[in-house]
């Protein structure tokens, strides 16, 4: 397997989606150029949201895949190779940027969830630990390659005291449930 190192045009992205069975169009510049001014946007923006469908594609095929079984250590080295196919390993530096990516599009759904209250502080507590995770995360890439001539311990210290926040936020809302469930079994035991 190859590390990719140019972006794939629309129409490699379109055919992986074809060899997948998630694409039936005619893969032409015409029908892309067509599509891409439908949604708006432009044409970057347009291979950004085929980028990410082919992306949500593969993912439920690695979901599926892990349903089937294995043991962790063969799990363990099935991820890697994701990790390894992004180019990701090369580098300590690279692997926590890439971790932290993909934290942050686990953030960016569940502060949307988060923001019906019915759901309740669960899931606004999984996003402020997802918050901290990922900033925890910047924090230690940006800690690879630290220059002491630039390096700033007050900007570090304000990303440290961020992240804390996020987390005691995160715990803030789960003591929150484990309150309502405390009452819950109390009014249950009275009647």
């Amino acid at each position: 397997m190859q590390i990719k190192k140019d972006p794939a045009t629309i129409m490699q992205l379109a055919a992986a989606m074809a060899a997948l069975g998630a694409y039936s169009g005619e893969n032409t510049e015409a029908e892309h150029a067509k599509e891409a001014q439908r949604i708006g946007g432009g044409m970057e923006y347009y291979r950004l949201r085929m980028a990410n469908a082919l992306l949500g594609i593969v993912e439920t095929e690695a979901m599926h895949s892990e349903t089937a079984g294995g043991a962790e250590e063969q799990l363990l080295h099935a991820h890697n190779q994701a990790l390894e196919s992004a180019g990701a390993t090369r580098t300590k530096e690279m692997l926590l940027g890439f971790l932290r990516w993909r934290t942050l599009r686990v953030a960016g759904p569940l502060r949307q969830i988060a923001q019906d209250t019915a759901t309740g502080p669960i899931p606004l507590a999984a996003a402020h630990a997802a918050e901290g995770l990922q900033q925890l995360l910047g924090i230690t890439a940006a800690g690879q390659s630290i220059d002491p001539d630039t390096m700033s311990p007050q900007v570090m210290k304000d990303n440290l005291r961020s992240a804390k926040d996020s987390l005691n936020n995160a715990i803030a809302n789960v003591d929150i449930m484990l309150g309502l469930i405390d009452e819950a079994e109390e009014y249950l035991r009275s009647v």
